[in-house]
């Protein structure tokens, strides 16, 4: 399977884990996003260090608010420290129809990311379903990007989210063209009200993955 190249990797980790989270049960560290939004008024501010393939390490600031019911907008901003590069998202999140507590629901993103200093943006779009249970959450994405001067990448991710009793768990696996697939495992716990802090591991293509983060709710 044909490599990323280094020039892209930062820009196509971002579309893949800062656009694809929110709240219903999922949200930071799931890469996989859910299809609901926030409600009209409420926001919450995510920060995490991850160090994703090729052995980058990143830091991640993402902000997300609701101004409308059934909408919400983020944004967030990646630093890859040992390249020195940047990269800033936006993104347009719709819930498409009502969540439901036993039975499944859709939403979809808009979203586009850039590089500074690497050409246009990289835009993205992407389709969300989650089913709940008393078992738990599955959360499907199907999506694509198209990075500056290359072809569109298909994507396609799932995960499976469990409450642990004090703490919430999930594995999920992901996938996108050009790229070998991504199996991952965080933990999230809520230490006081509104406030989480999170974990994942993961593996992609015989490389070790992790992320350690907070989520601030307002």
């Amino acid at each position: 399977m044909q490599k990323v190249p280094r020039r892209l990797r930062v820009p196509l980790a971002l579309v893949l884990a800062s656009l694809w989270s929110s709240a219903c049960l999922a949200g930071r560290p799931l890469t996989v996003d859910d299809a609901n939004v926030d409600e009209p008024g409420a926001g919450h501010v995510e920060a995490w260090y991850a160090r994703q393939t090729g052995d980058t390490p990143t830091w991640t600031v993402a902000p997300a608010y609701s101004p409308w019911k059934g909408v919400e907008l983020a944004a967030a901003l990646t630093r890859d420290t040992a390249a020195g590069l940047t990269t800033g998202s936006v993104q347009a999140k719709f819930r498409l129809t009502p969540s439901v507590e036993n039975g499944c629901n859709f939403g979809a993103t808009l979203a586009a990311s850039h590089t500074r200093g690497q050409g246009s943006a990289t835009p993205n779009a992407t389709g969300l379903m989650s089913c709940n249970a008393s078992a738990g959450s599955l959360h499907l994405n199907l999506g694509a990007s198209r990075p500056p001067g290359g072809p569109t990448l298909p994507a396609f991710g799932i995960a499976w989210e469990q409450d642990l009793g004090g703490a919430t768990g999930h594995i999920e696996w992901l996938a996108q063209r050009q790229s070998k697939p991504t199996l991952g495992l965080g933990l999230r716990k809520e230490v006081f009200r509104n406030f989480q802090i999170d974990g994942s591991i993961g593996h992609n293509g015989g490389e070790a993955l992790f992320s350690l983060g907070v989520k601030l709710a307002f």
